[in-house]
């Protein structure tokens, strides 16, 4: 039902809102390792074509020698370093695919108060008209919060993306969300996000994304 929603772009001017929903489920090797799946539906404001994207995903950590005191159901947030390598496959209702090869490194540093820093660094490597790459870093924020029994965590990231289409940083994004426990394997995340984008036809993108994440 999640991803059975559509999105409709409405446009204003040089802005598009749009509503994203997202499943990823997780599944646990070991300590070290994990498989990771993903399913998302969105409009890509490359080709401002409605799209799928779909993709495994294999999650690498280090052993930490301390261990991290951050409340949360996904047991990759208490790890200092995260390793990732992934495929998506990106495919549109006017057979524009796209395939695309994700490599992602995310060191993380616990904070007082319940605060956990987030640096990602990540590279897409895309086959779309020919080859060409997006390097992508985030800087995330999130507090752990406990009403009663009641836990959620809210977050703020920022991210900024250089395409080598284009040479040269053409997109910075602006995010603020909630994650939300719902039983011992599965959170929800409502979250809202501003893109700004230079280059394009679309200058402005804002949205309302909503993602169910599962642990197994």
């Amino acid at each position: 039902m999640l991803l059975g929603s559509t999105v409709v772009p409405a446009r204003s001017q040089d802005t598009v809102n749009e509503f994203w929903p997202e499943v990823d489920t997780y599944v646990t090797l070991s300590p070290k390792y994990r498989l990771f799946f993903m399913a998302q539906k969105a409009v890509d404001q490359d080709s401002e074509q409605e799209r799928w994207q779909f993709g495994p995903n294999i999650d690498i950590t280090l052993k930490p020698i301390l261990r991290m005191k951050f409340q949360t159901l996904d047991p990759e947030k208490r790890k200092y370093l995260t390793m990732r390598i992934g495929y998506r496959r990106l495919v549109s209702q006017t057979g524009r695919d796209e395939n695309r090869m994700i490599l992602e490194l995310t060191p993380r540093f616990p904070l007082p108060k319940s605060v956990l820093l987030t640096d990602r660094s990540r590279m897409d490597l895309r086959w779309r008209n020919g080859f060409s790459w997006r390097y992508r870093n985030r800087l995330g924020v999130e507090k752990n919060f406990k009403i009663r029994s009641f836990g959620f965590t809210p977050y703020v990231r920022s991210e900024i993306f250089y395409d080598s289409t284009v040479s040269r940083w053409n997109r910075l994004s602006y995010t603020g969300g909630v994650t939300v426990p719902v039983c011992k394997q599965a959170e929800i995340a409502p979250s809202f996000e501003r893109q700004n984008i230079s280059g394009s036809r679309t200058n402005h993108v804002n949205g309302a994304g909503l993602t169910l994440s599962l642990y197994f």
